[in-house]
């Protein structure tokens, strides 16, 4: 298998359950998860740990609520966080695409919606309104040759009810 057949995992990663923005005064960027939102990804962060790759970079907005969401898969996987203004709310898909050309090897991704809907569709042409990205959810994309396709989606609901 030569350099260009190498297949390279993306994950795209919507924050955990943040603070309802009509009850936030002051900056939405500072808006914070609740608890119950960190103690969910906590518990489904450890059930990523089967589909995430050892070796990954963990990229997120600087906002509180995606940061802490990253740091909960830091902590998880045993990384560090690298804070990428590119993807604060109302990201277009190409600021998304720089990222993604800008790192090498497997990416984890932490955004906002309807960012992430519209980045995904704009690599796998799946309509933003068929992909229900929940907060947590998280796009597993594969890319080979510069293609990308969906490989899996995970909501943290639906596989925390299991």
């Amino acid at each position: 298998m030569g350099k260009t057949d190498k297949v390279r995992k993306i994950f795209l990663v919507r924050h955990g359950k943040a603070e309802k923005r009509e009850n936030w005064e002051g900056d939405d960027c500072k808006r914070p998860l609740t608890e119950k939102g960190i103690k969910e990804f906590k518990a489904f962060s450890k059930w990523l740990l089967d589909i995430l790759p050892q070796k990954v970079t963990i990229i997120s907005s600087p906002c509180d609520r995606a940061l802490e969401t990253a740091k909960i898969l830091a902590r998880t996987l045993g990384k560090e966080v690298i804070i990428e203004n590119k993807l604060l709310p109302d990201a277009e898909p190409q600021s998304y695409m720089k990222v993604i050309r800008k790192h090498k090897g497997n990416l984890i991704l932490v955004g906002h919606e309807p960012d992430l809907s519209l980045f995904l569709n704009e690599l796998t042409c799946i309509s933003p309104n068929r992909i229900a990205f929940k907060k947590g959810a998280v796009a597993e994309i594969l890319e080979k040759k510069n293609k990308f396709s969906l490989f899996g989606f995970y909501n943290p609901k639906t596989i925390l009810n299991l």
